[in-house]
C-alpha cells in the first residue's frame, strides 16, 4: 500500500493544500516553518489511525486527535482528507470520523530528525509511568517500540544485500539486549552502547533494525524527517542508494530534508524505472503554504537548498577577488 494524495484545509500553514505523491520516493525541500515535518506527522497520524481514534469536541469546534502531534490539538474548524489506493471510498473526512475501522490502511514507519535510540529505557520507563498524560511526542516513543521487535532468525528478503551494506558503514550490527537497551556489536568482538555511538551510524543503525525486524516491509510508508542528519558527507550515496534499492521493492518512502548533497544524489543514482518526485514547500505573504513539484530536483522552482550553494560559491568568489 502506498499513500497517492493528502488534502489540508485550514490547519497551521495549509490553507488549502493538495499534494500527490509518487509510489517511489518523495522528496520534501523548503524553508523552516513551510510545513515538513507536520505534513509528516499528517500522514503517519493517519496511516494509524484505526489503532488511535479521532474525536471532534462538539463545544468549539476543534479537532484532536489522540495522535503523535499536539499540534493537532490547536487547529480549529480543521479538515484532512486522505487518498490510499484500492478503496471504494478513498476520501477520508476526519472532522466527522470516529474511527476508520473496516478501512486497508499502510503500514508506515515515522522516523524523526532526533536520534531516540539511545534514550529508549528511560523514555519508555516514563511512559510506563504517566501513560497517556507523559508530555512527550508520541511519535518519538513510537519509533522506539518499532526498533525494540526483535530481529528475525533468518535475514528477511527485503534487508538481503542491503543490511550487509549497512553492516560495512556500521562495523558490525544492532544488538537488542533484554533490558530493552541498544548496543552496537562491532565485527571486531568488541561492543558499544548506543549512548557513546556515532550518531550518523546510530540513524543507520536504526534504519537496519527496521529492515531486519520487518518494520520496513514490503508495502511500508516510511516518513522520514531529514534521513541525512549527522551523516557523514561521504556515506550519502550509500544512503540515497539504499532508499532507492527500497522503493524498487515496494517501499513508499516521504523524506523532508535541507541537504542539497542528498536530494542531488537521487537525480545521479536512480534508475530510469524508478519512481521519484521532488517538492519544493514556500509560503506566501499571507504565511500559508504552497509548492511546486518536478522529476527532477534541478529543476524546481523555487529551490531554496540549491539557491543557498549558488549564494555560497558566488560569496566565495567575491572573497577571493577582495583578497586580490
Amino acid at each position: 500500500m502506498s499513500i497517492n494524495r493528502i488534502r489540508i484545509s485550514n490547519f497551521t500553514v495549509f490553507s488549502n493544500f493538495n499534494i500527490e505523491f509518487c509510489n517511489g520516493i518523495n522528496i520534501l525541500i523548503g524553508e523552516n516553518g513551510a510545513g515538513k515535518t507536520q505534513l509528516l506527522k499528517l500522514l503517519y497520524a493517519f496511516s494509524i489511525s484505526q489503532k488511535r481514534h479521532i474525536t471532534e469536541n462538539a463545544k468549539d469546534g476543534r479537532l484532536a486527535m489522540n495522535i503523535p502531534s499536539e499540534i493537532l490539538k490547536q487547529s480549529m474548524a480543521s479538515v484532512f482528507e486522505i487518498e490510499l489506493p484500492h478503496l471504494e471510498d478513498n476520501f477520508i473526512d476526519a472532522k466527522f470520523s470516529t474511527g476508520y475501522d473496516g478501512f486497508l490502511y499502510p503500514q508506515a514507519v515515522f522516523i524523526p530528525a532526533k536520534e531516540m535510540l539511545s534514550h529508549a529505557k528511560g523514555l519508555l520507563s516514563m511512559k510506563t509511568k504517566y501513560g497517556e498524560n507523559m508530555p512527550f511526542d508520541a511519535s518519538l516513543l513510537d519509533i522506539i517500540e518499532k526498533a525494540q521487535a526483535w530481529k528475525l532468525s533468518k535475514v528477511p528478503e527485503l534487508a538481503e544485500n542491503i543490511a550487509e551494506s549497512l553492516e560495512k558503514i556500521m562495523g558490525g550490527i544492532v544488538e537488542l539486549k533484554k533490558d530493552g537497551s541498544f548496543w552496537m556489536k562491532k565485527s571486531n568482538g568488541s561492543a558499544v552502547p548506543f549512548s557513546m555511538e556515532a550518531d550518523g551510524l546510530k540513524r543507520l543503525g536504526l534504519l537496519w533494525q527496521l529492515l531486519m525486524n520487518e518494520g520496513i516491509s514490503r508495502g511500508t510508508v516510511v516518513l522520514w524527517d531529514e534521513p541525512e542528519a549527522s551523516i557523514n558527507p561521504e556515506n550519502i550515496p550509500l544512503l540515497v542508494d539504499v532508499m532507492l534499492r527500497l522503493q524498487r521493492q515496494g517501499v513508499q518512502i516521504i523524506a523532508a530534508t535541507h541537504s542539497y548533497n542528498f536530494a542531488r544524489y537521487f537525480d545521479i543514482l536512480r534508475e530510469a524505472d524508478d519512481a521519484v518526485q521532488f517538492y519544493s514547500f514556500y509560503k506566501s505573504k499571507e504565511g500559508f503554504t504552497y509548492f511546486s513539484q518536478s522529476d527532477v530536483f534541478t529543476d524546481l522552482i523555487p529551490n531554496l537548498i540549491d539557491d543557498a550553494g549558488e549564494r555560497l560559491y558566488n560569496d566565495v568568489i567575491q572573497k577571493a577577488i577582495e583578497a586580490l
